[in-house]
């Protein structure tokens, strides 16, 4: 077995540099032009070097055990090396004499020809295994059908960059490295969060930038082949060059004959793109488990079905007329039902005369774990969050994200659109210019609310400066707004600090105010090993490897801190002297809870276990008794408030508070709270919040994972033709309210 050797890749970059200033200098002796761009394909071999040294220098590179694809490396990158030293001596052989006649050029034109051939089917095979290798472990189980059609788009995209490049091989050599980077880049997406890169993604790059410095970037022996690959096919392009011509109408003529050829390749592709991969062959996108999909179909089919399926889809059948008069419908439900409750009633009239301030916590990551057995460890989940009194709404919460994709549960509760009707593997927050679609703090604004959006981070985050002020908030406090010396836990500022923050605006003014603030100290990675010691649960869960056991019991110790600060946060609303009230939830889970879930039940079903995975919780609760309508209790527990304020605490203790306060635990979806917060607090609602309400009664809970019945059965969301009426209702009250509004 060959010996890792850190000097190797060193020794080979050295003896690569010697040699490119040997062959200058004698090139400049011989008085030969040095030709600078020649040398430029020097730089895939010396990158390639420099990051191997970076890999196993650095302890980046984990298969310490195999060195072989180190060697192979060092190998590939000396051939490409020598590749781009021979390039010009070999261009030159090729080059025929002016004065030759026409069968000579010929065959110097068919050389030419067929070396870029070459370079262009080998480097299609090369850049397709650098492409799936790093990260596809199923890539000899794809079916044959989409291989071709993978090798189809790469040898496409190859040729459109050949002929971009005027026939040169530059072009080819850009696309194969970038495929190569796009296997890499999907790697780390795969390992980080088991999912595969969505077109959505591409346009969060500022977002996954900022983020990415909580994870360890190690790479293994199948990505070093993968870049193995990607200096094989520079290798091969470097003796890719047209020939000179020798007249300006010639130099004229090849220009625009390039031209029409990229014109052609472009157009034969943007036509082949625009039939659908899903109806062709019978397939679709596993939005819950994406890189599933991506395995079995290959990173570019898979990529391209996403991305046809990201317009949202206009409901069979519909009409603004007919959406209408179906909202209007279970419009009429609500009022006949819940609007027209004893309960309502009273929550109408407090409402009215006591405008309480609403503040919506959206924590990062949090949720319950113990809903795995337990974890199988005894664990009963974060204390304070499981004990918490007096709250009037608390539940599961079913999320469409798992172990990232922040901004779409937060898109889903700040609009009250369920991504089940946009389209799970999207980012509205990306993608639709929101300032014409109805929200939260805009509907509060309207009501006379001063409306505020706090996130301890760079605003640029999922383009939340430019949303928050789409969606109709006055003002957004973000990272530049918190003291440089603010504490900070793990991957962030404290939630602490962000409730200090959230405090802060509420007593600026005694008006009502809505103030939204999304958490950061418990993002994701989790194997930073900056938690204490002694706050860690040393958890070693039977069937979970040692990254997975490690991740979780730093999360855990995140949450714990969460809990803490929770805590902390309602003990000063109680003592605020002011009606608040509060909307605690989770985004999503953390990125290793599918390996808990295959774990701990093997024999489950997929969707089974999706529920699961993508699940949250949530709790509201106010710091003064809310109106239930029963009158004896309201007259108590407003008595008792009276009562607590005299001593500071606004109502919130005592017996006459608990006498008012009925707990219903709900399992329901981000795009609900809103309007269930606003039910229960006795505020306005729009009609599309009175008809999502009336809805619940058939599907409690919707998410791109599915649809929960109210039996608490759950249909996939790959199975349409199962889903209830409610369900296509709702699609065309959804495009009718939101996507008429932003397309």
């Amino acid at each position: 077995m060959l010996v890792l050797d850190p000097k190797i890749p060193s020794v080979a970059l050295l003896a690569l540099i010697v040699a490119a200033v040997l062959v200058g200098r004698w090139r400049i002796v011989r008085k030969a032009p040095l030709h600078p761009l020649d040398f430029a394909w020097l730089l895939p071999a010396v990158a390639a070097l420099v990051a191997a040294i970076s890999w196993v220098g650095g302890g980046l590179y984990e298969s310490t055990d195999d060195a072989l694809a180190i060697y192979l490396l060092t190998i590939a990158a000396l051939g490409e090396g020598a590749c781009a030293l021979a390039r010009r001596p070999v261009l030159d052989a090729l080059d025929v004499d002016p004065e030759a006649g026409r069968p000579a050029r010929l065959r110097g034109e068919a050389a030419r020809a067929g070396i870029a051939v070459a370079a262009l089917l080998g480097s299609c095979a090369l850049s397709w295994v650098a492409l799936e290798l790093p990260w596809n472990s199923e890539i000899l189980q794809i079916e044959a059908v989409y291989t071709a059609l993978e090798l189809i788009i790469i040898l496409g995209l190859l040729t459109l960059l050949y002929f971009a490049f005027q026939r040169r091989g530059a072009g080819i050599a850009i696309g194969s490295v970038a495929l190569c980077l796009v296997g890499i880049a999907q790697f780390f997406v795969a390992r980080f969060k088991a999912a595969g890169i969505m077109p959505g993604d591409l346009l969060a790059l500022g977002t996954a930038a900022e983020v990415s410095g909580g994870y360890t970037y190690s790479v293994n022996n199948l990505v070093v082949v993968s870049v193995c690959c990607a200096l094989v096919a520079c290798g091969l392009c470097a003796f890719v060059a047209p020939s000179r011509p020798r007249t300006r109408e010639g130099l004229f003529g090849n220009v625009m004959g390039n031209v029409i050829a990229l014109l052609v390749v472009g157009s034969l592709m943007w036509s082949g793109s625009t039939i659908s991969i899903a109806w062709t062959f019978g397939t679709w996108v596993n939005y819950w488990d994406s890189l599933s999909t991506y395995r079995s179909h290959g990173f570019l089919p898979a990529f391209l079905m996403v991305l046809q399926d990201m317009p949202i889809a206009r409901p069979e059948g519909y009409s603004d007329e007919s959406a209408a008069q179906i909202e209007a419908g279970y419009v009429a439900d609500y009022e006949a039902t819940t609007g027209a409750s004893a309960r309502r009633a009273a929550a109408e009239q407090q409402f009215s005369e006591t405008k309480p301030s609403i503040v919506c916590i959206m924590n990062e990551s949090f949720s319950d774990l113990s809903i795995f057995d337990g974890l199988r460890s005894g664990y009963e989940g974060p204390a304070f969050y499981k004990s918490w009194q007096d709250t009037v709404l608390r539940g599961d919460l079913a999320v469409t994200v798992q172990g990232g994709g922040t901004c779409n549960t937060e898109f889903e509760f700040l609009t009250g659109v369920s991504l089940s009707y946009v389209g799970a593997g999207k980012y509205p927050y990306t993608l639709y210019e929101l300032s014409s679609a109805d929200s939260l703090p805009r509907q509060l604004s309207e009501q006379g609310y001063a409306t505020t959006a706090i996130h301890p981070n760079l605003a640029t985050n999922w383009n939340r400066k430019n949303v928050y002020n789409a969606l109709g908030f006055d003002e957004f406090l973000d990272i530049d707004d918190f003291d440089e010396d603010a504490p900070r836990y793990h991957n962030g500022i404290t939630d602490a600090a962000t409730y200090d923050k959230v405090l802060e605006v509420l007593r600026e003014s005694d008006d009502p105010q809505f103030i939204f603030a999304v958490t950061m100290q418990n993002h994701s990675g989790y194997n930073n090993g900056d938690i204490p010691a002694d706050q860690l649960r040393n958890y070693a869960p039977e069937g979970l490897d040692t990254n997975n056991t490690a991740a979780l019991n730093e999360y855990l110790a995140c949450i714990d801190a969460s809990d803490r600060d929770l805590q902390y946060l309602v003990e000063q609303l109680q003592q605020l002297g002011r009606p608040v009230v509060l909307v605690f939830f989770g985004d999503h889970q953390p990125n290793f809870t599918p390996a808990i879930a295959q774990a701990f039940y093997p024999n489950a079903d997929d969707l089974t276990r999706a529920v699961m995975t993508y699940q949250a919780t949530y709790a509201v609760w106010a710091n003064y008794p809310l109106a239930t309508g029963d009158e004896t209790a309201d007259a108590a527990a407003d008595a008792g408030a009276v009562e607590d304020a005299a001593v500071g605490a606004a109502g919130v203790e005592g017996t006459a508070a608990d006498a008012a306060a009925t707990t219903t635990w709900d399992f329901t979806s981000p795009s609900y709270l809103a309007a269930m917060t606003l039910d229960v607090a006795g505020a306005p609602l729009t009609d599309f919040q009175k008809a999502q309400l009336a809805m619940r009664s058939q599907i409690p809970a919707l998410s791109g994972v599915g649809t929960r019945l109210a039996d608490g059965t759950w249909i996939s969301s790959n199975n349409k033709d199962a889903m209830p009426q409610a369900y296509d209702d709702f699609a065309q009250i959804t495009y009718l309210e939101f996507a008429r509004k932003v397309e």
